[in-house]
């Protein structure tokens, strides 16, 4: 049984896991990272798709039962630890791979984002955030983490998983959501970041009264360039144009 306040449902279905690993893609020549490997029965299953298997696991009774489980195997290495305190880079792993605590979804995904040796990497999340991510301008679902992580990696729903099928069941379902890191401009994304943070702070106002407060001329000045009625919302803007405007603002700096 899982432990509440850790945020633990365990996932024990061997095909559901299968269909996950299968949807993720194995790779025999590379290593893989996995965040809150509970009893294990995902962590044998990558043993066997990629060269070696870094299993993480927070709680202290599940990483004596892993590492009790996994002593025979050359290529499963245990670790005990937080996966925010954990530093990714210190290990020789260019994927990850989880069933991740509902309430350090977003914190996660970005720590995953920011390490320079992940290229791709699926996490096991509450439906609910995984439809954010991939939704599409103009839902109500659309807003910072949708743009944040559509810039920084191609994302996609790849299995979807019911609450009856974890133990003890969540309220609401899951999805497994992989994420393919691009290539991006650093400078860039900080702009990004921050120009639409001020487009959302107040979804009740529109996109330009929004931006104007932080932005003051500039902010007309980005109304006129992209051709932005005074009366679109922040949710109705596409990410390619955030992105020209984050362009535009970067330019600016520069001059």
């Amino acid at each position: 049984m899982g432990k509440r306040k850790l945020g633990q449902h365990f996932l024990f279905d061997k095909n559901i896991l299968q269909k996950i690993v299968s949807s993720f893609g194995s790779d025999r020549k590379e290593n893989i990272f996995e965040i809150g490997a509970g009893k294990g029965p995902l962590t044998e299953i990558l043993a066997i798709n990629f060269k070696d298997v870094f299993a993480l696991e927070y709680d202290e009774e599940l990483y004596s039962c892993l590492i009790e489980r996994f002593q025979s195997f050359k290529n499963i290495h245990i670790i005990h630890g937080d996966i925010m305190k954990v530093r990714l880079e210190h290990y020789p792993v260019s994927y990850a791979i989880g069933n991740i605590p509902y309430y350090i979804t977003t914190p996660i995904i970005f720590k995953l984002i920011e390490a320079k040796n992940i290229k791709k990497f699926g996490l096991l999340m509450q439906k609910e955030v995984a439809d954010r991510i991939v939704s599409g301008e103009g839902s109500k679902d659309y807003g910072i983490l949708t743009i944040m992580c559509n810039f920084y990696c191609n994302c996609q729903i790849k299995v979807k998983v019911k609450r009856t099928s974890f133990v003890p069941p969540p309220k609401i379902d899951s999805a497994f959501l992989v994420f393919e890191k691009k290539a991006v401009d650093t400078e860039k994304a900080k702009i990004l970041k921050e120009f639409v943070s001020s487009a959302f702070s107040m979804r009740r106002k529109t996109f330009y009264n929004n931006i104007k407060g932080i932005y003051g001329t500039m902010a007309d000045e980005i109304m006129q360039k992209f051709n932005i009625s005074n009366n679109r919302r922040a949710e109705e803007i596409p990410l390619g144009l955030y992105e020209e405007i984050a362009d535009f603002i970067k330019g600016r700096l520069i001059v």
